[in-house]
């Protein structure tokens, strides 16, 4: 069993503070944000089960075993136990769980959007979540975030004084092994890969989602059908409005049905899909206005034994962009074999991905992909790229030195889809028209993300990506190599 004393010191920078960050700096903001760890380890008579692991949505965090002390003794002890459970009456059935987060990063971008121009700051997350449980059947989650960078403007997505990110009330109905759910509020979303609807975690600020949702699970299959709108990022101290039933609101609309099951002895599982989505003003190509897109898809992802991870997934879009039909599609697979009888554990993988681009311009149809709320660091380690006219081939490979440390290589190929579209970058922004180069190849990216999951508590990442303009960057304006680093320190409890 490990006892973990953990001291630390939290700094406030104001904006008006001009920092010159360099690698002394960055040392001394790593020193100063994991502070004074020191892990004491205590041997037992007894050997003790794991504490469960931290989870993407810290509200599917399940501490329940503290109820009772016997239960709770089976588990190693954790930092600030006595905040994840705290019983409000005498049966314990009425409790609240609290937890938090702590993310100080250090991002530096040389040749910024191909440009001379450089970008170095230094940023960090706050987060405080509560999750209260009334009975078995009713819940309250609540999760509040705060984002700076250092610098005298603020950034769209990282810099915001205070956010309620989640906060919804959850009710659920059980019917006998299966068991039906209801939400109503503020709440963040996640589905599949995240290739059409994700958390968005690279950004100070998260993705959520002012909805209303039921989901019914049975058999360890679920069905999700719900109705939202995007919530979206400001400045200042809780000014993010609940927009649902706000008519006059811009806020995209995102609507949709969304199952996950399994197929008798088909192996892996499988995913269908159905999502709306409504923007008041969207462009891609040559063709601006209101959206209103729908996507039908189908996912299927699992193992094939010890070795081979696998997954796959086809999208088709139809609508309407102002006076234009829509007819796009997306496809994707990725594969990963794994060496497991080697003292270090390689996993070698290989993804392509597939976006459709406008076929021809002038007409009144529209082939873009719309990529929607996707995770953009799927497609290169420093989103420099988004699955809007896109194709790329990423060949890649992972090694575990030791335990809980991990290094991940990737070396991508990026194309146009078609020459009769440009470049777009994340979110879904074109950058580059299609009439201002001919080629279709855009470059390549080597990335490289290391981790380090130091412990329960505290985890380390590093990222980095070097892209390599290729002929169409060239043809079309500035074509600088982009070279992106960002070591971050984590902290949850």
């Amino acid at each position: 069993m490990h006892r973990i004393y953990f001291c630390a010191t939290f700094t406030y920078l104001s904006k008006e503070t001009n920092l010159t960050v360099d690698m002394k700096r960055l040392t001394s903001l790593l020193i100063l944000c994991t502070f004074n760890y020191v892990s004491v380890v205590h041997a037992q008579e007894n050997e003790k089960k794991e504490p469960p692991e931290f989870m993407d949505d810290s509200a599917d965090e399940d501490y329940s075993y503290l109820k009772n002390e016997e239960t709770a003794n089976e588990y190693e002890r954790i930092f600030a136990q006595g905040l994840k459970f705290i019983p409000l009456n005498k049966k314990g059935n009425t409790y609240l769980t609290i937890g938090g987060q702590y993310r100080p990063r250090f991002e530096s971008t040389v040749n910024e959007n191909y440009t001379e121009e450089d970008d170095t700051y230094y940023s960090h997350r706050l987060n405080l979540h509560a999750n209260l449980h009334f009975g078995k059947y009713v819940r309250v989650f609540a999760d509040v975030f705060q984002g700076f960078t250092s610098g005298s403007e603020d950034r769209s997505l990282e810099d915001d004084e205070l956010a309620i990110h989640q906060g919804y009330v959850e009710f659920t109905i059980p019917l006998k092994e299966n068991q039906w759910s209801f939400t109503f509020g503020r709440k963040q979303l996640d589905y599949g890969a995240g290739r059409l609807v994700s958390r968005r975690d690279g950004p100070n600020m998260r993705r959520s989602f002012d909805l209303i949702q039921t989901d019914y699970q049975f058999n360890q299959n679920s069905i999700q059908v719900f109705y939202g709108k995007e919530v979206q990022s400001e400045f200042d101290a809780f000014d993010n409005d609940f927009a649902l039933f706000d008519s006059g609101s811009s806020n995209p609309k995102l609507w949709g049905v969304y199952t996950d099951f399994k197929v008798g002895k088909i192996l892996g599982k499988t995913q269908l899909y159905y999502l709306g989505f409504n923007s008041d003003f969207s462009s891609f190509s040559d063709v601006s206005g209101e959206e209103t897109r729908h996507s039908i898809g189908i996912r299927r992802y699992g193992t094939l034994g010890k070795r081979m991870i696998f997954n796959t997934e086809l999208v088709y879009q139809f609508g309407e962009l102002g006076d234009a039909t829509i007819s796009a599609f997306n496809f994707e697979f990725d594969y990963k074999y794994v060496l497991i009888n080697t003292p270090w554990k390689y996993t070698f993988g290989l993804k392509f991905d597939y976006s459709s681009g406008d076929r021809d311009q002038g007409d009144d149809k529209l082939q873009t992909y719309n990529p929607m709320f996707v995770n953009p660091a799927l497609y290169s380690l420093a989103a420099v790229n988004t699955p809007v006219n896109l194709n790329g081939l990423h060949p890649n490979f992972k090694i575990y030195p030791f335990k809980d440390f991990s290094i991940y290589m990737d070396y991508a190929f990026f194309f146009r889809s078609s020459k009769d579209d440009g470049l777009y970058t994340p979110p879904r922004f074109q950058i580059r028209t299609a009439d201002s180069g001919s080629s279709a190849y855009l470059g390549s990216a080597i990335g490289m993300k290391i981790l380090y999951e130091i412990n329960r508590n505290i985890e380390f990442e590093w990222r980095s990506t070097y892209f390599i303009p290729g002929d169409f960057v060239k043809e079309s304006g500035e074509s600088e190599s982009i070279f992106y680093t960002g070591p971050t320190l984590e902290f949850k409890f």
